[in-house]
């Protein structure tokens, strides 16, 4: 009996040491892993971390108002007028809108080619204004198009991307919608730039109609996609705020 008690406080002992020497050896082993780099603490979902969009939205108390006047002039205003006009108005007349303010562009996208150095580009682009301005008759048809020339959408905002200058804080502004200053400064460029800034001159009554039936026509071919997209958003802002950064970082890369 005692023969087998000791056997047992033996055993006991040596599994001790062992255990002991083991926890030892595996601490010991996660430290110097930690150290020398081969023993890693794993992230599962470090392979997300890339597509996680970092929002410099400082002025959210300021933009949210705005930008619930903007949804509220859309939902209740633009979309329902843009029903009524799609109702009345063919598709080939709307179509030849389209076409025209985007032929009014192609100075603006001609000269930011030129100023990105992409050369071949700006070459494109005055193809399909010269192609668009006299065989589509004032850019109301788009041959160009037919014909393979691919849109160039250069803008001056993507010529300040171009050189550096930062996107600056996330801004809603009345009655255009999310930007922010680059795109502001950007939007001032492609103004002066535009021919039809010059066909109107300072008439800013006419402006005003020029711009609101440009919105309606484009609108009355995309009624319904603006509360697609807010139908599962548990935040309306949100959910516009990270398309339009989804948007930028795509149209600028």
């Amino acid at each position: 009996m005692i023969v087998m008690i000791k056997k047992l406080l033996i055993i006991s002992i040596v599994s001790a040491v062992l255990l002991l020497v083991g926890t030892g050896f595996s601490v010991s082993s996660c430290q110097a892993g930690s150290d020398t780099g081969t023993v890693e603490e794993v992230d599962e979902f470090a392979e997300f971390d890339d597509d996680i969009a970092v929002v410099n939205d400082p002025l959210e108390s300021i933009n949210r108002p705005i930008f619930t006047f903007n949804h509220n002039l859309h939902v209740w205003l633009v979309e329902p007028t843009a029903k009524a006009y799609r109702k009345v108005t063919p598709r080939p007349f709307r179509t030849g809108i389209v076409n025209f303010f985007g032929n009014l562009l192609e100075p603006t996208r001609f000269l930011n080619s030129c100023l990105q150095g992409r050369f071949v580009e700006a070459r494109d682009t005055l193809m399909r204004f010269l192609l668009n301005s006299t065989v589509g008759v004032a850019g109301l048809m788009d041959p160009a198009t037919y014909d393979g020339m691919k849109v160039n959408e250069q803008r001056f905002s993507s010529t300040l991307a171009y050189y550096g200058v930062g996107s600056g804080p996330y801004l809603v502004i009345p009655f255009f919608g999310p930007g922010n200053p680059r795109g502001i400064c950007g939007l001032a460029g492609d103004t002066l730039a535009s021919p039809l800034f010059y066909l109107l001159g300072e008439k800013p009554l006419l402006v005003v109609i020029v711009k609101a039936s440009k919105t309606i026509n484009q609108t009355s071919f995309r009624l319904g996609e603006y509360e697609k997209m807010l139908s599962g958003a548990l935040d309306p802002y949100i959910a516009v705020r990270d398309a339009f950064i989804q948007h930028q970082q795509k149209f600028l890369e």
